[in-house]
């Protein structure tokens, strides 16, 4: 079965948070009737966390990479040294 653009927003909205109470309440109500809903709703919340885990990890990545040319080229001396006596013990 596919899923419409409709349901995946509504489904969107529901586990972010993002819907209105009344919205909320009915939503909630046919997670109870639709078994096939709670399903997909449980998976759209493992795509969400593995979507925001792969962009920690990129996050950390590109963290890692100006660390990396900050600390470790040439041109980059006198940054380097304001860090390091920022950080330098007194």
């Amino acid at each position: 079965m596919r899923t419409s653009l409709n349901e995946i927003k509504a489904i969107d909205d529901h586990v972010l948070g993002q819907t209105a109470p009344d919205e909320a309440l009915l939503f909630e109500a046919r997670l109870i009737i639709n078994p096939e809903l709670k399903y997909q709703v449980m998976w759209h919340k493992q795509t969400l966390g593995l979507v925001q885990q792969y962009g920690r990890n990129n996050l950390k990545a590109e963290i890692e990479s100006v660390h990396q040319k900050l600390f470790s080229q040439p041109e980059h001396e006198g940054f380097r040294q304001k860090i390091m006596r920022l950080f330098h013990k007194r």
